[in-house]
């Protein structure tokens, strides 16, 4: 017999067990009893304390005849509170949907089957929250009385996060749908998935590219294999690739493509990897043109300076071992200026590509011709064993040019003056060659044209007349005889006159209005454009701030500078100077660099050209595209603008390849931030392509010739009461 302390006690948690009535108690064993009732304590203890809801509902009538404290605590109030309420009174959702079913269940007690389980997720509102809350629930027996069984859990934070999840989904959905690239899934080499794009740039179907091998992609067999051999090793060493590729479209047509991939699993790329790709072939092509004119002339092909002078200095070294002369002829047209002015520049320039045309058909294949501007050509030839034959060959290149020239449905006919430099007699480097094959050339066209003169030292009277001209220019300048004439620089956009490029003429007591192309680069050659170029700036940022007194509220001023300027010069203190003698407002001042002012001695040119960059003025690549044109040093020297050289707007209008470039030129320029204008505009249907492809500003003909500081002011004028001022 239990003592009556122990009696007591388990009368108190015999009454603790819901559901025991005394009946049962009395039926009971006690040993075996207690036993289970405290097992059926421990079980009721787990139960309260797991965070899980759990009730339990007499069926069919729903009542609740035990519930843990986790539904209590979710409900406000003690789990015993709870008993007796029915089920609908909680406010857990669809409390009658719950119990039709489980009443339906009843009749399913005793089969071997255990009765199914359902589940249910329900809106839930406490203290102004909404909770998501999911029960599970099934028919259950105890000894022949039908109790429902349900089991709850807080599912809001799952929720908000599945939701969460398909909203993320669906973004990255909607951006690999709608992304500018294609992008593609691929394993074992065939496509997995791929985005819109992708079908668009390769022209497939939609989903058509699903399940494919992407050997359709490729020209050959040999480019997949080589691609796959080379990506595959890349990505097995857990880097990405990025490759240019010819691609083939649908239709049959090949394209370069911009590939760049990873693997899902670096050590089994085979299994997944993603790819981007990008149709690049406008961009390729504007690569290969800009590369190509990098190193031959925009006209005609040919080969230019660079390019010259490197063969040069392999035609010498080869002759050197082998004991052989090397020739460089400088080829003038004779009278070409009369062809310009009756017939007209377009028609000049498809006079000098046939001219090109003529001369390279004179020359055998190991021999190099290169057109230095305008209607100068230069010719190399190499591996001389006997002088004789630059006589002969000489003989023929006069003859060549007896026959005319068919140009613009006009019969033209012309000739050209030859001089001839030798290596080894007259020179073993470039600047050598040329500079005495032009003595030559020009003592040629003295002699009466239509003929060829070999450079002797008597020709060294040349030397003379730089002299005498570089003295004329120290006199020029100390006289004051130079004048600033001033060419319009307009926003495209808007109409407005925003600025203009100053330009230097010599106003020469003797020789009229001296254009620069005469004179700078003797005064290069001598050193004196540090001095000229100083002057230059005083008189532009001076006239300057007379546009801005007349009215023009951002009278920018563009300026050149010579490279010499940067090297011997101190261009930071003539720049500081010219700002401070005149009161022009630094950003008001422009200044236009060439392409090789900037990849020569690059170091202590950058520090240069940011040290005037914190002085406020503004920077601008002149020619554009003429030159070295590399990316690199747009992104290291932080320039403002590019100039686009003439020779690519001036036909844009009908030559798809010029249209091509400039139209890379201004959407590389955006993208790095940078301003464009195009010299040389001459007709509307050129501005209005400019204005098409988003260029910024324009200066040409069209809008003004250059003109001298009063002409200009007028200009002005007349802008403002127009209202086209900026």
């Amino acid at each position: 017999m239990p003592k009556p302390s122990e009696r007591d006690d388990w009368e108190t948690r015999k009454d603790r067990i819901i559901g025991l009535g005394e009946r049962s108690f009395r039926k009971s064993y006690y040993p075996q009893l207690r036993h289970n009732l405290d097992r059926l304590e421990r079980f009721h203890t787990l139960l309260d304390h797991t965070s899980d809801f759990v009730v339990l509902l007499s069926l069919p009538e729903g009542i609740i005849t035990d519930a843990n404290a986790a539904l209590g605590e979710l409900l406000g109030e003690p789990a015993e509170a709870l008993v007796g309420r029915s089920f609908a009174s909680l406010g857990l959702g669809d409390a009658a949907a719950v119990l039709d079913t489980l009443r339906q269940e009843m009749s399913l007690l005793g089969e071997r089957t255990p009765t199914p389980s359902h589940s249910v997720v329900t809106e839930f509102c406490r203290a102004a929250s909404l909770l998501w809350l999911e029960f599970s629930y099934r028919v259950a027996g105890v000894d022949g009385t039908c109790y429902g069984v349900m089991v709850g859990r807080d599912v809001t934070e799952r929720k908000r996060s599945h939701e969460m999840v398909a909203a993320l989904l669906a973004e990255k959905e909607a951006l690999l749908e709608n992304a500018l690239v294609g992008i593609i899934m691929v394993r074992e080499r065939r496509v997995v998935s791929c985005n819109r794009r992708f079908e668009e740039i390769f022209g497939y179907p939609a989903g058509s590219m699903i399940g494919q091998s992407t050997r359709v992609l490729y020209q050959t067999d040999e480019t997949f294999s080589s691609f796959g051999e080379e990506a595959y090793r890349s990505l097995v060493s857990g880097e990405g690739f990025t490759a240019t590729v010819m691609m083939v479209h649908a239709d049959g047509h090949a394209f370069w493509c911009d590939l760049t991939g990873s693997a899902l699993d670096p050590l089994h790329p085979e299994n997944g990897a993603i790819w981007i790709l990008t149709d690049v072939t406008e961009r390729k092509l504007a690569e290969d043109r800009a590369k190509f004119l990098s190193y031959h002339d925009a006209l005609t092909g040919l080969p230019n300076q660079s390019l010259l002078q490197d063969r040069l200095q392999q035609a010498v070294a080869f002759s050197h071992r082998g004991g052989t002369k090397v020739a460089l002829m400088a080829v003038d047209l004779d009278r070409f200026k009369a062809v310009n002015d009756f017939l007209g520049h377009r028609a000049g320039d498809e006079m000098l590509v046939e001219v090109a045309a003529r001369l390279k058909r004179c020359m055998r294949s190991t021999d190099t011709v290169s057109r230095q501007g305008g209607d100068d050509f230069l010719l190399l030839l190499t591996n001389i064993a006997e002088p004789d034959t630059i006589i002969t060959f000489l003989g023929e290149l006069l003859r060549h040019f007896l026959e005319p020239f068919q140009i613009d449905g006009k019969e033209v006919t012309t000739s050209v003056s030859v001089g001839v430099a030798i290596y080894p007699e007259d020179g073993a480097d470039f600047e050598t060659l040329h500079r005495k094959a032009d003595m030559a050339m020009y003592r040629a066209k003295d002699a009466g044209r239509n003929t060829y003169r070999f450079f002797n030292e008597e020709m060294n009277g040349d030397a003379l007349e730089k002299m005498t001209m570089h003295s004329g220019l120290r006199r020029g300048l100390e006289a004051q005889q130079f004048v600033l004439y001033y060419q319009p620089q307009i926003e495209i956009d808007s109409g407005r006159l925003v600025g203009a490029e100053a330009l230097i003429r010599w106003n020469h007591p003797d020789l009229g209005l001296v254009s620069p192309g005469r004179f700078i680069p003797v005064a290069e050659e001598s050193g004196l454009i540090v001095e000229i170029g100083d002057w230059v700036l005083r008189e532009a940022c001076r006239q300057a701030v007379r546009w801005r007194q007349a009215g023009m509220r951002a009278p920018l001023v563009a300026v050149n500078m010579s490279a010499l300027q940067f090297k011997r010069g101190d261009i930071e203190a003539s720049v500081a100077g010219a700002l401070e003698s005149s009161g022009l407002d630094p950003a008001m001042l422009e200044l236009e660099l060439t392409e090789s002012i900037l990849i020569g001695d690059t170091e202590n040119v950058l520090a240069t050209v940011k040290r005037l960059k914190q002085m406020g003025v503004k920077l601008s690549i002149d020619d554009f595209g003429t030159g070295y044109s590399s990316l690199s040093y747009l992104k290291r020297f932080e320039v403002d603008k590019l100039k686009i050289d003439q020779s690519f707007i001036r036909d844009l209008a009908t030559d798809a390849e010029d249209a091509a470039i400039v139209r890379a030129i201004i959407q590389m320029a955006r993208s790095l931030g940078l301003r464009t204008i195009a010299e040389g505009v001459e007709t509307k249907e050129v501005l209005d392509l400019l204005a098409v492809h988003r260029c910024d500003e324009a200066q040409g003909y069209f809008h003004g010739r250059p003109m001298p500081a009063d002409d200009f002011m007028a200009f002005i004028a007349a802008r403002l009461a127009n209202g086209e001022m900026a």
